[in-house]
């Protein structure tokens, strides 16, 4: 199965970060984040094939370096985005896709092939939320237009809701590499709490984000089971 990343141009990326990061910081750190999950997708082994979507030349560079292919995004949006790269990859003779976020640096490998192996690929939609189920953050579906996408505020059920509208069969899977991407302070707070050896966390501690965003802890507090966020300080 191909997985399909769609990407905004860097620039337009994580606003909501806007007051605690500069335009620069922002850019930097959506670069990263589409690093690590396009690394993720591409140490796979049921992954046949990555198709990075958007009008960015940034990640055009970061999919080609690992083998993958760039289609230019010609309508704004990420359903839009999604659906044509559904179009194109059935013109090409697949019959189903995978859409992964590029905003989930913590993506495992393993998670995407659990996904590809749980999913019917004859028939079917299996879908990742995000730790608070309301969004989208995996997205696996045979046939390819099988369903209109939903991408957005409550896009989990809205998917849900189309799949059992076309009669055909859901799966949902959880997945604490998939459950979180960063749009907010609270998402780059909780994203610090973990140890895991990430081009996005390295970026983070180096560039000094990390010690803006992480609450501060009293100096008498006991450090004892805090991992990445006390090495970070």
């Amino acid at each position: 199965m191909w997985v399909v990343v769609p990407v905004k141009r860097f620039y337009n990326a994580k606003t909501r970060l806007a007051k605690i990061l500069s335009d620069a910081e922002r850019e930097s750190l959506a670069q990263v984040m589409l690093n690590d999950v396009l690394l993720a997708i591409s140490n796979c082994h049921l992954v046949s094939g990555i198709l990075v979507i958007s009008t960015e030349i940034r990640a055009r560079y970061s999919v080609e370096r690992l083998g993958g292919l760039f289609l230019e995004e010609k309508q704004a949006g990420l359903s839009a985005a999604v659906a044509q790269a559904g179009g194109w990859l059935s013109k090409h003779g697949q019959r189903g896709l995978m859409m992964i976020p590029g905003d989930v640096p913590l993506v495992r490998s393993a998670d995407l092939d659990h996904i590809i192996q749980s999913h019917d690929s004859e028939l079917g939609l299996t879908i990742v939320p995000d730790i608070e189920r309301d969004g989208t953050n995996a997205l696996a579906v045979s046939p390819v237009d099988l369903i209109d996408f939903s991408f957005g505020k409550q896009s989990f059920s809205k998917h849900l809701s189309a799949c059992k509208a076309r009669g055909a069969p859901a799966k949902i899977l959880e997945s604490s590499g998939l459950s979180l991407d960063v749009d907010n302070v609270m998402d780059l707070q909780m994203l610090l709490s973990f140890d895991n050896e990430t081009e996005t966390l390295a970026y983070l501690a180096d560039s000094g984000i990390a010690r803006r965003v992480l609450p501060r802890r009293d100096k008498s507090a006991d450090n004892v089971g805090v991992a990445a966020p006390s090495l970070l300080m």
